[in-house]
């Protein structure tokens, strides 16, 4: 398990657990952060504990990293 971390140009913070074996898939993703694309992420929601398809533009990220599940408590989404 790990989670998807994305800060973005404006300040804010996001942080989601990627879906399960899609890890690689996200990972490769990210070398888009800062150019004009989009992207659609395989990242669990909260609540249910389900797939769900996140949307990304990438001209909005400054930063993203994965990191493992031990790194973070609770409160997957918006931290500011």
């Amino acid at each position: 398990m790990a989670y998807l971390m994305l800060v973005g140009t404006g300040g804010w913070s996001q942080r989601w657990e990627i879906a399960p074996g899609r890890e690689e898939t996200v990972r490769a993703e990210l070398q888009q952060i800062g150019t004009s694309g989009t992207t659609r992420l395989p990242l669990l929601d909260p609540d249910t504990n389900t797939e769900v398809t996140f949307v990304v533009a990438w001209s909005a990220v400054a930063v993203g990293i994965i990191t493992p599940s031990v790194a973070h408590a609770e409160s997957p989404g918006q931290y500011a």
